[in-house]
């Protein structure tokens, strides 16, 4: 029998199966989508990869040993691996889904993309404006002062979550959004939000903190916490609303596909015309 932890993860592994059955099924995604969103899964998964290996041994507890099946990664539990995998093999596969197929009728024509690449002067573009700095800075120190009247600690307490989700998950999107706004599917995003936000609740409240899959190092929070919601941190709130923002930079390395493919016609028609 599996432990608790690892069948848990079928939530997110299960529905990741059947859609992905579904695009091989229906044959009718184009390269581009599907480039896209491999290129996302790859780097994400990297990024929740490095705070496991990094981090969370500062900011997660792992209470009941019993729950996983005991093979660790430097002294992380492996299901905390294959959670963010498949969590955002979800959240990108589930946008897409609806995006392509469900709700094509508010999808942004292909066309509309190669002609907004083909306008770009620059192969990569990314708004790294002094806004979205500052934006940073207000939600490090804003943070530190919330922690500080909360808990009345001496010393200079730093809730570090809350700082990496601003600096990896939070702002970061800014970065994408001059032109990811373009092309976002509004209803297909609000549809994916809503449904990671559901499985969240059941998935982590009901189960994961009550039975012990994992828990929040307090030390390294803002202080606030839901109590009715077995002390869930507000940080791990916000991380289900944010999380599906990925579906942002899904759309910009779309954007960056018809850029390149756009380059690649041109190159060849001068080829062409050379010869």
């Amino acid at each position: 029998m599996l432990p608790e932890y690892t069948l848990s993860l079928l939530f997110w592994i299960a529905p990741v199966a059947a859609m992905t059955v579904f695009f091989i099924a229906r044959r009718s995604l184009a390269q581009i989508p599907l480039y896209a969103m491999l290129l996302n899964l790859v780097v994400l998964s990297g990024v929740g990869f490095f705070l496991d290996l990094f981090f969370a041994h500062y900011f997660f507890t792992f209470p009941d040993p019993s729950m996983t099946t005991g093979i660790m990664i430097r002294k992380i539990p492996i299901e905390e691996f294959i959670f963010y995998a498949s969590g955002f093999w979800f959240i990108i596969s589930f946008y897409v889904l609806n995006d392509e197929y469900f709700l094509v009728r508010y999808n942004v024509p292909d066309s509309r993309y190669l002609r907004y690449a083909r306008r770009l002067k620059r192969r990569v573009y990314i708004t790294v404006s002094l806004r979205s700095l500052s934006i940073l800075t207000i939600l490090c120190i804003g943070s530190i002062s919330l922690k500080y009247c909360i808990n009345r600690v001496s010393g200079f307490p730093i809730p570090g979550y809350f700082i990496f989700l601003a600096a990896a998950a939070y702002v970061p999107w800014i970065f994408f959004w001059r032109i990811s706004r373009l092309f976002v599917n509004t209803r297909a995003l609000v549809f994916t939000i809503v449904t990671t936000l559901c499985i969240s609740i059941i998935w982590e409240v009901t189960l994961a903190l009550p039975r012990g899959y994992w828990g929040y190092n307090p030390n390294e929070m803002i202080g606030i916490f839901v109590r009715f919601w077995d002390n869930l941190p507000v940080e791990a709130v916000t991380v289900w609303l944010f999380s599906s923002l990925i579906v942002l930079s899904y759309e910009y390395t779309k954007v960056l596909l018809y850029r390149l493919r756009s380059i690649r016609q041109k190159t060849n028609a001068e080829h062409t015309d050379a010869s």
